[in-house]
């Protein structure tokens, strides 16, 4: 471990822009651009408990290098994700390669890192040069119900050895992540942890209820998230087709960007069913949250195709107390099923279905409704959080490899997100003088 008396810590983060969320925390406020607390933000809350020197390196594909005193925030794009297989597996190897050198380069005593950066095997070299890994996976290792490829399979092999040797402890977002690591590690991986997103209890502030119980009131049905059909944006099509036929007083809300969003429009059209199934593009934090105050029912239609992680709009939906309608691609389904319709996975009759009982059986419908309100309570808590779990590991590793003394101050435990409703605010010379370094870089 290093031997100076400075933790350092690296995290490859997933795709957010940590400019703007690091630009807000320094103000002691949330990025108002996102309902959950960033994981980003989570790292520069424990950067800051261990009075650690920090490196984010972001995959939004955004240039540019933030260095302000003990923080450094850093973009590489990952623009190889989205190219022909040769060049996907070559930016793999040079992501990962690049990010090793840094690592090392840096003194590092810990990287905390997503999926998103390279191939995890490749990070198996670091532990030889003392540096600890902690990884925190977002998304499935592979498609929950398509059998790995031969690739897939060899990859998933060589990963199978760093999730048993290469590691300190794994951090999931969802019991599906980890049924797949202890499948490929037969059971021998190191120990795995879960986390859900966390919210402050002011997501509540003012929010309409609404139930369903007026006949005439005109029903919705909200999908938000990237228009992709991988995210199943034209099953829902199919199903609203089906649905409009027989219940026309209804409307499908689609609220998001995405490479499909004029051929839905176009396809919508051509049923015409435009005026019912309804393109509203980018919406952004206050026109989302009155879609999901006006919604009655949440669906998240994601395909097979697609390696899902933690939706989150399967939460915010849970905490507005809508019911979910979605498939077990989602693996957000096990921590909220009760307030769930559970459906067959691409299949448009399951769906319909499930959105025709909770728009016609109102005892079911108010069921739903009251466990979403019920199972909300741990989103807002601080020890199911990233944040939580990561400081766990960090803490474990310090006491066994370091005496924690000699790395700044212990700040005290940061309380429950359900008992600590702003959050922290810097000191004021701090905040002056970040502000006042951001301002050159910006």
């Amino acid at each position: 471990m290093n031997s100076a008396k400075q933790l350092k810590i690296v995290y490859s983060s997933a795709p957010v822009d940590a400019t703007s969320v690091y630009m807000h925390w320094v103000l002691g406020q949330d990025d108002p651009s996102h309902f959950a607390i960033t994981y980003a933000q989570h790292f520069y809350e424990l950067a800051r408990k261990f009075n650690a020197k920090s490196w984010l390196i972001s995959s939004r594909d955004k240039k540019g290098l933030i260095q302000d005193n003990d923080f450094r925030v850093e973009f590489r794009s990952l623009k190889h994700q989205s190219r022909s297989s040769i060049a996907y597996f070559a930016g793999q190897l040079w992501s990962g390669l690049r990010l090793i050198f840094s690592v090392i380069l840096f003194k590092a005593d810990i990287l905390i890192v997503t999926e998103d950066r390279t191939f995890w095997f490749l990070l198996g070299i670091l532990p030889l040069f003392g540096i600890k890994v902690i990884p925190t996976i977002h998304c499935t290792l592979w498609p929950k119900y398509k059998r790995p490829t031969t690739v897939q399979g060899i990859i998933q092999k060589l990963n199978s050895w760093f999730f048993r040797y290469g590691c300190v402890e794994i951090c999931v977002v969802s019991e599906d992540i980890k049924d797949q690591i202890i499948k490929i590690t037969k059971g021998r991986s190191r120990p795995i942890r879960t986390f859900v997103p966390a919210y402050r209890r002011e997501f509540l502030d003012d929010i309409k209820s609404r139930s369903c119980d007026n006949e005439s009131e005109t029903f919705q049905v909200l999908f938000a998230g990237r228009v992709e059909g991988s995210k199943g944006v034209y099953l829902l099509l199919e199903v609203a087709k089906k649905f409009i036929a027989t219940h026309p007083n209804c409307v499908f809300n689609i609220c998001g960007t995405g490479s499909q969003v004029e051929k839905l429009k176009a396809a919508a059209l051509e049923a015409g069913i435009e005026k019912q199934f309804v393109l509203h593009g980018h919406c952004d934090r206050n026109k989302l949250r009155k879609m999901y105050e006006m919604s009655h029912v949440i669906a998240v239609p994601t395909t097979k195709d697609f390696v899902e992680g933690f939706n989150k709009v399967v939460a915010e939906g849970v905490i507005m107390g809508k019911p979910i309608v979605t498939s077990p691609v989602c693996p957000a389904l096990s921590v909220v099923r009760d307030a769930a319709v559970e459906v067959a996975p691409d299949n448009v009759d399951d769906y319909l279905n499930a959105i025709l009982r909770l728009a016609t059986d109102k005892e079911f419908y108010q069921q739903k409704q009251k466990n979403a309100l019920a199972l909300r309570e741990q989103f807002f808590s601080y020890s199911r959080s990233w944040e939580a779990q990561v400081e766990d590991v960090v803490r474990k590793i310090c006491r066994s490899n370091l005496d924690l003394s000699k790395y700044g101050r212990k700040t005290a435990h940061r309380p429950l997100l359900n008992a600590d409703p702003k959050p922290n605010s810097m000191p004021k010379e701090k905040t002056a003088k970040t502000l006042v370094g951001l301002d050159k870089v910006l």
